[in-house]
């Protein structure tokens, strides 16, 4: 099996940046100069603070989102605005501020629901109920 020349610091931490900005292991291994199984290799070795890393970029992407909309709908309620913005426009605004809500809505109920199966795996319930067929069939005559 061929073997390249040792992997250095600096790009295993080159790797793991590219892959918390959510970048897919093909286009990192092309970025970096290393081949795919070298990135894969990397990403497991730290797999929990990679993803880790992931969760807090997105939750950074998903702040500054609603930062950006909060402007956006200041910026369009002024009058000038109004007064000039059509109602199609006005509608798809309002879709897209609509489903972007139900989108971080969507996502909050899957990190708690995320959170839950971990805490069910990590703490099992001690009292589980077990039912057991104890009652002896009844022959009848007939």
């Amino acid at each position: 099996m061929a073997r390249g020349p040792k992997l250095n610091d600096r790009k295993k931490e080159k790797i793991r940046q590219l892959l918390a900005e959510g970048y897919a292991k093909n286009a990192v291994a092309k970025k970096v100069g290393v081949s795919w199984a070298t990135v894969d290799k990397v990403s497991k070795e730290d797999a929990d603070g990679l993803e880790t890393l992931r969760e807090q970029k997105k939750e950074q992407w998903i702040k500054e989102s609603w930062k950006t909309i909060y402007l956006y709908m200041q910026h369009v309620q002024s009058e000038k605005v109004i007064k000039r913005t059509g109602a199609r426009d006005s509608a798809i605004l309002i879709g897209t501020l609509h489903d972007k809500m139900l989108k971080a809505k969507e996502l909050e109920l899957k990190q708690q629901e995320l959170e839950l199966k971990r805490k069910e795996i990590e703490e099992p319930q001690t009292s589980r109920v077990i039912i057991v067929d104890d009652v002896p069939e009844v022959e009848t005559d007939e």
